[in-house]
């Protein structure tokens, strides 16, 4: 128990360190999810509008 009452902040500093590291590899985790389902969002609707135009022509 002298350990944790002679630290003096070292645990909390680490701790915040470790809890900002994680939190930016959480929030690059997410951004790069969001910008992937975006990329596949916009594909859908741009062969869903090609596919609309392409059934208009030979009707």
């Amino acid at each position: 128990m002298d350990f944790i009452r002679c630290e003096q902040g070292v645990m909390l500093i680490a701790a915040i360190i470790l809890l900002f590291f994680v939190s930016l590899f959480l929030f690059t985790l997410v951004s790069w999810h969001d910008s992937l389902q975006r990329t596949y969002d916009s594909l859908a609707t741009y062969y869903e509008n090609e596919t609309a135009r392409i059934m208009k022509q030979d009707g």
